[in-house]
């Protein structure tokens, strides 16, 4: 039995079966995704990696279960990430119907041989990556471990929630994850530290710019002949070193990058300012071009960014109240509030490079005809 020391949960004990498993060079590529992409350009700590996570949400599970196979699951949920993790999704599926939880499609050369040398089953595996619900679902492991460790290294303290509590207080009914009514105070928590670490953290507005500005780089470099399925077996480092030695623009969004000289906001506007349908529904490259045309500039330096939209599990959990389960966002008001609350933290944005702004904020002002905010009116002019 091994163990490892993790500045979250602390004490990790590492069986055999396990560390041969951590041991193998896919497995350890993990080491070099970073959990949070580019958000170190705003916050310094936040380097960290999906290795230590991937060891976090393992621990997790073996709390809540003795079912190694789960565990092993657990362990593997983030093995198909590719370079800076959620940063590279968007291209993986839009070039090869990728995402990451397809964790057969990247368990290969000695893992595979690993896993099956210890008789995993590699089908089973890969189900429960994606349906268990410790694994996966409405509260899961995953989200006990990022949330307080996204928190952890960046300094952001919005993060932090009673694991250990939230743990205690789960049982299951057969294939159904449901918390005790004593540990709702503890769900509650992880809600609203999730909805407080995304407009802090994950949607803020420097780690948006970054992401995007690499996505197109990522984009030309795959329209100008490299292969995307090696983004499957790449870390960060081979991306940024096939960027750096490429031509034009991947090398040039590298610079930036890498000089933290990012592209700006020429327009970022929230729910209230937009029709929200017509913009989840728009043809970004169409409108990418048509902005950079009437701005008479490079389409390649008008980005146009959509924050997804996406429902939230978590409000879907089950809680035991007296014997009736119940929804989570039914369970609790202050988890109905925030379910109403959750689009206030919507952006749609359109970013630049500096010298452009001026002229694309006035186009892309005019192509959406963005409402005007109502003027304040000061004490003065309300009083007689």
């Amino acid at each position: 039995m091994k163990t490892i020391r993790d500045p979250i949960h602390g004490q990790i004990r590492l069986n055999e079966r396990i560390t041969k498993i951590i041991d193998t060079p896919q497995f350890q590529r993990l080491r070099r995704i970073k959990q949070l992409g580019f958000a170190n350009l705003v916050y310094p700590g936040a380097n960290h990696t999906r290795f230590e996570h991937s060891l976090g949400v393992m621990h997790i599970a073996s709390l809540l279960t003795d079912d190694e196979e789960i565990v092993i699951a657990a362990l593997l949920h983030d093995i198909g990430h590719t370079p800076f993790s959620h940063c590279s999704e968007r291209i993986a599926k839009k070039y090869l119907k990728y995402e990451h939880e397809d964790v057969k499609k990247v368990i290969s050369g000695e893992l595979k041989d690993a896993l099956i040398d210890e008789g995993v089953n590699l089908a089973s595996i890969s189900k429960l990556v994606r349906s268990n619900p410790i694994v996966s679902g409405e509260i899961d492991a995953d989200r006990m471990d990022y949330l307080v460790r996204d928190s952890h290294y960046t300094g952001v303290a919005y993060g932090v929630f009673d694991v250990e509590r939230l743990i205690d207080k789960i049982y299951f009914d057969g294939n159904r994850l449901i918390i005790e009514s004593g540990g709702l105070k503890a769900a509650e928590s992880l809600l609203i530290s999730r909805y407080m670490m995304y407009p802090t953290v994950y949607f803020h507005h420097v780690c948006r710019i970054a992401r995007k500005m690499y996505e197109k780089a990522l984009e030309f470099l795959i329209e100008n002949g490299f292969d995307a399925k090696n983004l499957l077996f790449m870390d960060d480092y081979d991306i940024i070193s096939l960027m750096r030695n490429s031509d034009e623009f991947a090398k040039e969004v590298v610079e930036l990058i890498d000089s933290r000289r990012l592209f700006k906001r020429a327009l970022y506007v929230g729910r209230n300012r937009v029709n929200l349908k017509e913009i989840l529904n728009l043809n970004v490259e169409r409108v990418e071009e048509e902005i950079a045309n009437e701005a008479g500039i490079d389409r390649r330096y008008v980005i146009v960014d959509i924050q997804p939209v996406e429902e939230i599990k978590e409000f879907n959990a089950l809680v035991d109240l007296d014997g009736e389960l119940v929804k989570l966002e039914d369970a609790s008001p202050l988890i109905k509030s925030l379910k109403a609350a959750e689009m206030d933290i919507w952006k749609f944005g359109i970013y630049t490079k500096k010298e452009y702004v001026e002229k694309v904020s006035r186009v892309a002002v005019d192509y959406f005809d963005i409402k005007k905010i109502p003027k304040q009116r000061t004490l003065d002019e309300i009083l007689p």
